[in-house]
């Protein structure tokens, strides 16, 4: 079995406890407006073009863009997109036992790393084999077959819970939060250890009803593990340049440094 990989980042400190390793899986139903990892939105191979590192070779010359990503020399045009088989990831995964000392591990995440669910199946049984645990990020807009099967083996799930304003939810991510809300429920009566992260974006979820609703819901399952707060930022808006994609949120969604504090003491007021 193959799977569809569009990045893989090490020693990484805030996808999960201790130091991880995190995968990231390509493809994902959302269209999150301030998503970080455009590359990773569709599951056919990105390319990003950068102009400053063009010496213009002509080397991409009469080439798609992903067979002149392969013959770049200048690293202008990189392709995203690996296939690897179960063994091959896993074995790469495991050159990097050694850091993840008793807290650490694997993280999964996307795009939406679920829509490979058997293939995310197939490596976290293989590194419980060795000892190594795997945490599940996933934004939950998946049919719910495709988390229930990974309960028994993953250690963690890192859920996000973006908005309980559903008409909110459609604008800004193209779908309904109907089946991701109902998933987290599922999901948390079966048992499973749940750390629930909240991209803050202002005009979207940061003012004080949306975040009472959201604390309100979270309020109803008692033995979530940890709300994580996330904020807002531009970081990712070169990729979008790169890509030839349009970005469609401005300075009006960033949050101010003290209206975030606010938030996260709500989010973590008992």
């Amino acid at each position: 079995m193959t799977g569809r990989v569009f990045n893989i980042q090490r020693c990484s400190l805030h996808d999960g406890p201790g130091v991880r390793t995190t995968v990231f899986m390509k493809g994902c139903p959302l269209r999150c407006a301030w998503c970080q990892n455009p590359e990773g939105l569709t599951r056919d191979t990105s390319v990003m073009y950068d102009p400053r590192k063009c010496i213009s070779c002509k080397s991409c010359a009469d080439k798609s863009r992903v067979d002149g990503a392969e013959v770049c020399p200048a690293g202008a045009l990189v392709a995203y997109g690996k296939e690897y088989t179960s063994d091959a990831l896993v074995k790469l995964l495991l050159a990097d036992a050694d850091f993840f000392s008793d807290t650490g591990g694997v993280t999964f995440s996307g795009g939406e790393c679920l829509l490979q669910s058997d293939f995310i199946l197939e490596c976290t049984k293989k590194l419980a084999e060795h000892g190594i645990s795997v945490a599940i990020d996933t934004c939950g807009a998946v049919e719910f077959s495709n988390i229930e099967k990974l309960i028994p083996y993953a250690s963690l799930f890192l859920y996000d819970i973006k908005t309980l304003n559903d008409e909110q939810h459609k604008k800004f991510t193209g779908m309904s939060n109907r089946t991701i809300l109902e998933n987290f429920e599922r999901l948390y009566q079966c048992g499973a250890k749940i750390w629930v992260r909240i991209p803050v974006v202002n005009t979207f979820n940061a003012s004080k009803e949306d975040v009472m609703q959201i604390k309100e819901f979270l309020d109803r399952f008692p033995n979530i593990e940890k709300i994580e707060a996330l904020k807002y930022h531009e970081l990712g808006l070169h990729k979008y340049e790169m890509l030839g994609r349009e970005y469609t949120l401005g300075d009006e969604a960033l949050v101010s440094d003290a209206d975030f504090e606010d938030i996260k003491s709500i989010l973590n007021k008992n």
